[in-house]
């Protein structure tokens, strides 16, 4: 009896389930595009508070500076500070991964209208599904002869901050900004190599470099590693 109920209704059950399909496709579409754009106004405002934050810190050291100038005895209380430190940094170690989202720097590409941040290496966001990943064996930008190495996803979902690198050339520029400074590199290399749990990063040792990894597009077996050599440093402008 089922069987010839369903015979009779099948064509408004196949006509409910593909409405339901389309349904759900739309859902999905729409909820990638609104966590794409609440990923903007992030991003937007992660900026704002980075040089805030900037700012802030300039302020302090010119207030320090101002006080010792005046011929103020500071010796004491920097004393208090560093045995408070101490304890603090106790502290922020035992609850690191429980931070929000903190940029501490930002990568910018122009070419491929790519500007995200980037958190602390041992930062629970610092994940390539969660945000842009700083690898472990990574060095900040201020390491001279250091390799700052960023990994993420290139498919289409909102996590997917490097779906547009594969239009990038040799000669072509980024930059970051990181502790007041704009550090520009240069593409000098791009290759590919097997998707195998590991990646050979092919960098001249004498040089600064930014390496940028994510999946080869259209390969499922294949990674591509862009390798950037610094060219400039300079004082980052306030905005």
């Amino acid at each position: 009896m089922i069987t010839n109920i369903i015979y009779k209704y099948k064509n408004i059950i196949l006509l409910t389930i593909g409405i339901l399909l389309i349904i759900i496709s739309f859902c999905l579409l729409f909820y990638d595009r609104i966590e794409l754009l609440k990923e903007g106004v992030y991003n937007e405002i992660e900026l704002l508070k980075y040089h805030e934050d900037n700012d802030d810190e300039e302020e302090i050291i010119e207030e320090k500076n101002s006080l010792e100038i005046d011929g103020i005895d500071t010796q004491e209380i920097e004393e208090d500070e560093e045995e408070e430190s101490v304890e603090k940094q106790e502290q922020i170690k035992a609850t690191e991964k429980k931070k929000t989202k903190e940029y501490i720097g930002y990568l910018e590409i122009s070419k491929i209208n790519l500007k995200t941040g980037f958190v602390s290496k041992n930062s629970y966001y610092n994940n390539v599904n969660r945000n842009m990943e700083m690898l472990s064996a990574s060095d900040y930008p201020d390491k001279e002869n250091g390799n700052t190495i960023f990994a993420a996803h290139s498919g289409s979902g909102y996590i997917s901050f490097f779906k547009n690198l594969y239009k990038l050339e040799r000669g072509d520029t980024a930059k970051i900004y990181y502790k007041q400074k704009v550090y520009t590199y240069k593409i000098s290399n791009i290759y590919n190599v097997p998707k195998v749990g590991y990646v050979s990063i092919n960098r001249d040792i004498n040089k600064t470099t930014l390496t940028l990894i994510t999946c080869t597009k259209n390969s499922k077996t294949e990674q591509t590693v862009y390798i950037l050599d610094l060219i400039n440093v300079e004082s980052e402008a306030k905005v």
